[in-house]
């Protein structure tokens, strides 16, 4: 008899989530069958609704999740039955919006010890972008030492890649503006780490050339001609977001400055060779959260993974008004 488990799918016909039953499947290659006990949301969820054709079949989202270890593929190496584990997964492969997941074993890394599973699950993608932004994209070194000099500006501080992307630099040293619009999001961004914040709109009163680097976790196109007016000579600009509109080059030509895209999925979309690099950074986070140098960005707890609950996180993630990230437990 073929065993099954709960999840939680999009139907793009309707355009909805449905409460769907899935077979279960044995982990092959390098995979490892995940029991999950926890799952946070993203915008990625929400653009993938968007993208979806409306005749496609049913797709599972789900891109950050933290749970045990049930069964373990052939090639996979690493992890045993009983691991505890988080990870953010694959865009192109079915999401972690069940109780049970199947997840390349390169891409996945032990759970912090000293954290529960819903703090863990709120950390993989939100820590991978950050840490690929800050010390592989921008450059800046992955040293912790605090000695580390540069002028940072964090656009949208307050949400879940700048919550994460603060307390980075922080620890490596970097001086991180952040951007925030509310007092709440401007007390958020201070205990992540910022040593300054200032309004979205006060950006245009800054003097020209004021950071050596830019992240823009929201609105690239709203916010290039201030990032190419901010940016120092020589510095580097890392979006996380894709570019909808043609955009003046020359202030960054003229500074040789720099732009450059994150995209968490690259590694694993393309099936680099490095992906397995993804394990490795968030095996270090775990060990910065364990030491306390880390915090958790987990701001919302949810309980009950069904289509009511999950639509509900998305309608709250969809307002763009959240700090941190919003957890729902199984």
């Amino acid at each position: 008899m073929t065993r099954t488990f709960p999840a939680v799918a999009f139907n793009p016909a309707i355009g909805k989530l449905e409460d769907v039953t899935v077979p279960m499947t044995e982990p092959q290659g390098e995979d490892l069958l995940v029991r999950v006990s926890a799952v946070s949301v993203n915008p990625v969820d929400l653009r993938r609704r968007q993208m979806i054709p409306n005749d496609a079949p049913l797709v599972r989202l789900g891109y950050d999740a933290a749970g045990v270890v049930e069964a373990v593929g052939p090639d996979a190496s690493g992890f045993r039955p009983g691991d505890r584990v988080f990870y953010a997964g694959a865009a192109n492969r079915d999401g972690a919006n069940g109780a049970y997941h199947l997840v390349d074993a390169r891409l996945v890394g032990h759970a912090p010890k000293s954290l529960s599973d819903a703090d863990a699950a709120a950390m993989p993608l939100t820590a991978l972008t950050a840490w690929e932004s800050l010390f592989e994209r921008l450059g800046h070194s992955a040293s912790f030492d605090g000695s580390q000099p540069g002028r940072l500006l964090v656009i949208n501080g307050a949400g879940g890649v700048g919550s994460v992307a603060l307390q980075l630099a922080k620890l490596a040293g970097l001086h991180a503006t952040a951007t925030a619009s509310r007092a709440q999001s401007a007390d958020w961004c201070r205990a992540m780490g910022a040593a300054e914040v200032v309004d979205h709109a006060a950006l245009a009163e800054l003097p020209d050339m004021s950071f050596d680097s830019i992240l823009c976790a929201y609105d690239a196109d709203g916010y290039f001609e201030t990032m190419a007016r901010l940016i120092a000579p020589q510095g580097m600009i890392c979006t996380i977001l894709g570019l909808r509109q043609p955009q003046n080059l020359m202030p960054l030509f003229q500074k040789s400055a720099g732009i450059v895209w994150e995209y968490m999925f690259t590694r694993s979309t393309h099936a680099t060779a490095d992906r397995g690099r993804q394990g490795e950074i968030l095996t270090q986070v775990a060990g910065l959260m364990d030491s306390g140098a880390l915090k958790t960005t987990r701001s919302v707890t949810m309980k009950g993974l069904n289509a009511q609950s999950l639509q509900e996180a998305h309608d709250r993630l969809a307002q763009e008004r959240m700090t941190g990230k919003l957890v729902l437990t199984l």
